[in-house]
């Protein structure tokens, strides 16, 4: 791989040799047929064994809720399935390795990931400190705190697992499959962030897809697309879910699980577009920051070249000698 490969380009590499048409959709098609058939199979009894009755138990242990810390746990253990489900499709589909949905070295470059998980806690903090300061008093706190502290304990790797997941999917294998064929950025970036919009269901908007999930999309395959790894693109996900999911949420959301919760009397929204603002005019300029590297260095091989072609004998003198 040269140096000097543009990282989407090299990024998209291990899927460019099973890129077809009829492998891409017959490779999606297995994935949620063989996620799905994982979940029911952990559905047989698991909850129940682990926890008795999870419809009927009290509100901390009612797995039917959202805002109850059984209920996001069992959402979030969901995506357990995703991981064996795309390690076995991609060796049968795409004659690769699940590893390559990290990127060509085929593992989660950390380095990225920890500068991913920084930048997501700074954002978080600006866009919900304002509210918290104005808002202060009525948000709902989490009682007990050792019990929060318990389920927030748990639901760390199960936040980190679903994070990947949805990444190692919607960044990995659909923008590597739709890349290999084509560089349009409607097909390795707007097409897999309207999917995982469409994934992300919300009541009352146009297609009823949700555009907060379309735009994060458009932002995690940003920095994966210049990255050429999922890393960064995990610490960014990891971040905003940990903010999201454990610190504070609208109370109508998925807030079984926040240690702070907006009450419906308080309006989160201009919180979570502050978010999404920042992270997009971040990502914007760190994708011309990165673009703006590979033409210097491009330039610097070509005059590397060309000086080269210029200090080297002519052929004729060569013989005449």
């Amino acid at each position: 791989m040269s140096q000097f490969t543009h990282p989407l380009v090299a990024y998209a590499g291990p899927a460019r040799p099973g890129a077809s048409v009829v492998r891409t959709i017959l490779g999606i098609a297995l994935t949620l047929l063989t996620v799905w058939a994982l979940v029911q199979l952990a559905r047989m009894g698991m909850a129940a064994t682990l926890f008795g009755d999870v419809a009927d138990g009290p509100p901390p242990l009612d797995g039917r809720r959202t805002d109850s810390p059984l209920g996001v746990l069992l959402i979030l253990g969901v995506f357990l399935a995703v991981w064996p489900a795309l390690w076995l499709v991609l060796p049968l589909v795409h004659k690769r390795r699940g590893a390559t949905l990290f990127g060509p070295e085929g593992r989660i470059d950390w380095r990225h990931f920890r500068y991913g998980l920084a930048v997501s806690f700074g954002v978080g903090a600006v866009a919900w400190a304002p509210l918290a300061a104005e808002h202060g008093a009525a948000l709902l706190r989490a009682d007990p705190l050792e019990v929060w502290a318990m389920f927030a304990l748990m639901a760390l790797p199960l936040v980190f697992v679903q994070c990947a997941a949805e990444e190692l999917l919607f960044r990995g294998y659909l923008l590597q499959q739709f890349a290999a064929r084509s560089f349009n950025v409607l097909g390795w970036s707007v097409l897999p962030s309207l999917l995982f919009g469409l994934a992300h269901p919300a009541e009352g908007t146009l297609w009823g897809i949700s555009w907060y999930h379309f735009v994060f999309g458009l932002i995690m395959a940003a920095v994966t697309s210049r990255t050429a790894n999922l890393g960064g693109a995990i610490g960014l996900h990891f971040g905003n879910n940990v903010v999201n999911l454990l610190l504070i949420a609208p109370v109508t959301q998925v807030s079984g699980l926040a240690l702070l919760r907006t009450p419906e009397t308080v309006d989160a929204s201009a919180a979570k577009a502050a978010y999404l603002v920042v992270m997009f005019i971040g990502a914007a300029l760190f994708m011309g920051w990165m673009d703006l590297k590979f033409i210097r260095r491009w330039k610097a091989m070509k005059r590397a070249e060309k000086a080269a072609c210029a200090a080297a004998p002519a052929p004729e003198r060569v013989a005449a000698e």
